[in-house]
């Protein structure tokens, strides 16, 4: 079985301009923890809604959906832009197209500027293995 997540985290991973700002321990999934230090960059990879099924032929699924929501918060604005940037051709590569919504503002209580930037792809004619 194949695993969506683990293939965005792994592309994330490969970018030099981000494996250069953000450390593979600080992608995290779904959440950041409360001890994560918040000082230096981070992503969060967030599942909008679980994968659906979205086409079928001979009453069979033969792809499926994928709706994620990749944040980028850091204390830098420009670096937040320039890893969003990054993130959006990664997600391009991946087939996934953006989607309206998301963010795109600084948070006085935290101090960082966020980037959260929502995606959807729909897999190859039986690839469905996930």
């Amino acid at each position: 079985m194949k695993d969506m997540m683990m293939d965005i985290y792994a592309a994330l991973c490969a970018d030099q301009l981000i494996s250069e700002n953000v450390t593979k321990d600080r992608i995290k999934f779904y959440e950041a923890p409360e001890t994560l230090d918040v000082s230096k960059p981070f992503i969060v990879i967030d599942v909008l809604s679980p994968q659906t099924s979205a086409n079928f032929a001979a009453n069979k699924v033969v792809s499926k959906q994928f709706s994620y929501q990749i944040n980028v918060e850091t204390p830098d604005r420009v670096l937040a832009k320039r890893i969003s940037r990054s993130v959006s051709y990664i997600m391009r590569n991946l087939d996934f197209g953006q989607l309206n919504g998301g963010l795109d503002t600084y948070f006085k209580e935290t101090k960082r500027y966020v980037d959260a930037r929502r995606y959807r792809k729909n897999t190859r004619t039986h690839d469905t293995d996930y």
